[in-house]
């Protein structure tokens, strides 16, 4: 048996921390660059529709990730095929059913085997398949909704905050790279929804809606890259309660919408609960990550004017996970201090000129009885700014969304651009790049500057 020892601890900390502080504070940035919500109209016949995409997808890393990760320099990091299918159905008067999932197969592990890719990275990436939408809806008469199943429950306004938009998890395999469709991830729920008044009233539970789906080992944003490094194993443990419940009162109006939100649910992002001691003298020791259990109630709400539109949350987190500050003995424990936090979003967007759309947003986040153990201050303050612009009836698309993470600790630039050559085919490019201060937590994932080249073709029945 090999104990953890507070020394072996202290003096791996420092590049341990990096890791960790990567998955509590890089992940939160959920929803960071959804310029549009995306909506996809399906043909259907009899109540039967199929549609569907098939995407080829080659993406080159333009920069060396470093040390520690399985590519080690510049070059091709993604050869991927992925077919998407969406069926649906209408079994009876106001009862519809949808299934839609993903295929994916990247060539990149064959093409490039000398890269030393770990067994982790093959198992997740190589060939996968997801469920996507699963689920029964029905509507009644007087305005009852239900829907049973995998589904998205989309809430709230901010897009580079999570205040409100707590149901779903979401793909974080990469970090401002993922298609917008792509990146929340439906969860196994019950939604019923009923009027009263001018009011909707919406509840939610879900069962084993699990985490948000993180980088494997090696990966370029394994966000655990650095206790490996250190040599100390992460460990992720199972939710303590697998259910969670949300409720949501929101009303329409001609010049705005507000909501309030409430919940009891599970963090999708684990964070440390302690140590373990190694089994033999070959293995590592531990780290163990859980999430934790958290509750929240907020409001969300726009305003619109002319071409402009202004958006604003605020939200009151309890029991939030904050990791320690280094050197720390909670630190060199892996013992991560619960906090209450005020979460605060204000946004304007504008539509005034002709095919462009432009927004900014600012996020605040204030951790009360906050102490010099944590590692984040009081007050952390965020940034994000973006522009949407059309051209050629809609068949160019170009986008370009510039975030700088809250405490001015790394900043993420998005650009790309999509042209539509036919209702059938289309082409995209993007480049994502990132940046932070040589002594920032960040730096471990700086050189992960990316361009990418995508093929779509589009299908339905």
């Amino acid at each position: 048996m090999l104990p953890v020892t507070p020394i072996r601890q202290l003096l791996l900390l420092p590049l341990a921390s990096m890791a960790m502080l990567f998955t509590q504070q890089a992940f939160a940035q959920g929803n960071f660059f959804e310029p549009l919500d995306v909506q996809v109209e399906t043909s259907s016949q009899d109540g039967i529709g199929l549609l569907g995409w098939l995407i080829e997808e080659v993406s080159f890393g333009l920069q060396d990730p470093g040390a520690g990760f399985a590519r080690q320099e510049s070059g091709i990091n993604k050869i991927e095929t992925r077919l998407f299918l969406q069926y649906d159905k209408e079994l009876a008067d106001d009862w519809n059913f949808r299934i839609s999932g993903n295929v994916y197969h990247d060539e990149v592990y064959r093409a490039y085997e000398s890269r030393n890719y770990s067994t982790a990275e093959i198992n997740v990436h190589r060939n996968r398949y997801q469920v996507r939408d699963f689920y029964l809806e029905h509507e009644t008469d007087n305005g009852l909704y239900f829907k049973f199943g995998n589904q998205i429950v989309a809430w709230g306004q901010a897009e580079y905050l999570r205040v409100t938009d707590l149901v779903n998890t979401e793909d974080q395999f990469t970090f401002a790279q993922q298609d917008l469709e792509d990146l929340r991830l439906q969860v196994p729920a019950v939604l019923a929804s009923f009027p009263v008044g001018e009011w909707q009233i919406e509840g939610v539970a879900t069962w084993e809606a699990g985490l948000n789906q993180l980088a494997p080992e090696r990966d370029e944003f394994d966000p655990y890259i650095a206790l490996r490094q250190a040599g100390i194993q992460p460990v992720i443990l199972d939710s303590a309660k697998k259910h969670e419940i949300f409720f949501r009162a929101s009303r329409q109006s001609s010049l705005g919408d507000v909501q309030i939100v409430m919940g009891e649910f599970n963090n999708n992002t684990p964070s440390g609960v302690g140590t373990a001691v190694a089994q033999g003298v070959s293995q590592p020791p531990a780290f163990l990550f859980q999430a934790t259990r958290n509750r929240a109630i907020g409001v969300a709400g726009n305003r619109v004017s002319g071409p402009w539109l202004a958006f604003a949350e605020a939200g009151f987190h309890k029991n939030r996970a904050l990791r320690p500050a280094l050197m720390t003995v909670a630190a060199m424990n892996n013992s991560w201090e619960t906090k209450d936090q005020w979460l605060g979003v204000l946004g304007l967007e504008y539509s005034g000129f002709e095919n462009l759309l432009l927004s900014v947003e600012i996020d605040s986040i204030y951790t009360q009885d906050h102490t010099a153990n944590l590692w984040t201050d009081a007050n952390q303050t965020g940034f994000g700014a973006r522009f949407y612009w059309t051209a050629m009836n809609e068949r160019l698309q170009i986008s370009g969304v510039w975030n700088e993470l809250p405490d001015a600790v790394g900043e993420v630039t998005r650009l790309s651009a999509n042209f539509d050559w036919s209702d059938s085919w289309s082409l995209g490019l993007l480049w994502v790049g990132y940046k932070s201060a040589p002594d920032s937590v960040y730096a471990l994932y700086d050189q992960n500057d990316v361009l990418q080249l995508q093929v779509r073709f589009n299908f339905q029945y």
